[in-house]
């Protein structure tokens, strides 16, 4: 037994390692106990189940990618897709395949859970975006309006995004010119 491996948090930092060393598939309880040298038994007392584990175990992941990564302030809509794209690639590197692993680990009894988590963090970049959206001062007058809404571009935009980071490609400059010519003066 390791009495100094008791919080929730120091869990899940042994649980992020493992998904760093050797992917989302290595993790499981036995795994989690023997690193932190506890009693499986003692992981049911912070997670009841396998599902509940991983979930929070992507869920943590997803929150150290974006501990430290702030844009520069006062970037504009295009600039922050290629930040965000950068970021969510970088952070994402000390994780190997996890961007595209995780919907694969979660597939299963943790389903619903799964999809809750993800729609929060997305939920979150997704505020997040229509904020920048918001505050850039060099987005046309009238490039929104009820046929072309902002949030409908928004989403729009996350999910290429996305696509771009789970196909692992390498930049997406492409989408960032899309953006600049649908709601930028030329």
């Amino acid at each position: 037994m390791n009495p100094a491996v008791t919080s929730r948090e120091q869990i899940l930092s042994v649980c992020r390692s493992i998904i760093a060393e050797e992917g989302v598939s290595a993790l499981n309880m036995r795994a989690v106990a023997e690193r932190c040298h506890v009693a499986l038994g003692s992981l049911y007392n912070y997670f009841p189940s396998k599902d509940d584990l991983l979930t929070a175990a992507v869920e943590s992941v997803w929150e150290d990618i974006f501990r430290e990564a702030q844009p520069e302030p006062g970037v504009g809509f295009a600039a922050y897709i290629l930040w965000l794209f950068q970021t969510l690639k970088g952070g994402a590197g000390p994780y190997g395949g996890f961007l595209t692993a995780h919907a694969l680990s979660l597939s299963g009894g943790a389903k619903d859970r799964a999809r809750g988590m993800m729609a929060k963090q997305l939920g979150r970049l997704r505020r997040e975006l229509l904020e920048v959206l918001a505050r850039d001062p060099l987005v046309r007058r009238g490039a929104f309006g009820e046929s072309f809404r902002a949030d409908e571009f928004v989403d729009f935009v996350l999910s290429s995004l996305l696509a771009q980071l789970m196909r692992e490609d390498d930049s997406c400059a492409v989408l960032a010119e899309m953006i600049r010519r649908t709601i930028y003066d030329r």
